[in-house]
């Protein structure tokens, strides 16, 4: 009788063991080109994460909301994750950050025509409006100066939207979001361009709430997809498919 619980402790080791993989609930606001309801494979930053995870054995569904609500429903446990969220220390408090997925270029966006190709310092942009995403996080720097005329918008085709009618004069942002939305919202996008010098090269993370089961081992694990997906060469044929860097 030993030796036959033994051949079936044995079996049972040796036996693939056929586990329902755990789906991972991503929450996110539309944000071409990098991800989006309308783009293929909801964009390429989402079909990285999408394999990362998949390759620690997890499934994901993204759902696309405005930021704010985004924000809300992950930091309350609602969500699980943020897809493509920009780091910083008040953000850290309520969630956990993966190691980076992306690197984007965040700018101050302007019109052509707006008489300034240059600035110096926040001071001498003070005496224009601004634009921003509502929740975003733009720089260190930009965040903690107290600007006379901060508006701030849901969406980022609203926030274009007052850009090209002058309702504000720069938005902050990546030119290349700005310019998808233009074209969405039939604006000439070659009509917006950074304001120079640029404001920040920020990485993309996922960000995990803290209020869900398991967020250190889900962060853990995506990590380790996808530093297994850079590691096959994987994460390189995704931007090539998307004609990406």
């Amino acid at each position: 009788m030993k030796k036959l619980t033994k051949f079936f402790s044995a079996l049972a080791v040796a036996l693939p063991l056929t586990v329902q993989a755990q789906t991972v609930e991503l929450t996110t606001m539309n944000w071409p080109p990098f991800y989006g309801d309308n783009l293929e494979k909801s964009g390429f930053i989402a079909a990285i994460v999408d394999e990362a995870l998949a390759q620690s054995d997890y499934d994901s569904t993204v759902e696309f909301t405005a930021w704010q609500t985004a924000l809300d429903t992950v930091k309350a446990g609602e969500k699980d994750a943020i897809l493509g969220a920009y780091y910083s220390k008040e953000r850290a408090q309520e969630y956990y950050f993966s190691i980076p997925i992306y690197t984007v270029l965040t700018g101050l966006i302007k019109k052509t025509d707006f008489p300034l190709n240059n600035y110096d310092s926040f001071e001498s942009l003070n005496q224009y409006t601004i634009g921003k995403l509502k929740g975003s996080v733009i720089s260190e720097s930009f965040d903690n100066f107290q600007f006379s005329a901060l508006k701030e918008y849901l969406e980022v085709s609203d926030a274009i939207k007052a850009l090209d009618s002058n309702e504000i004069q720069l938005y902050a942002d990546s030119l290349a979001v700005a310019k998808e939305a233009a074209k969405a919202e039939g604006i000439d996008a070659s009509k917006f361009q950074i304001l120079m010098p640029p404001l920040e090269e920020n990485d993309l993370y996922l960000m995990i709430s803290k209020s869900i089961p398991n967020a250190e081992a889900l962060r853990d694990a995506f990590n380790k997809g996808l530093l297994e997906i850079q590691m096959t060469g994987r994460y390189d044929e995704i931007l090539a498919e998307f004609n990406q860097r």
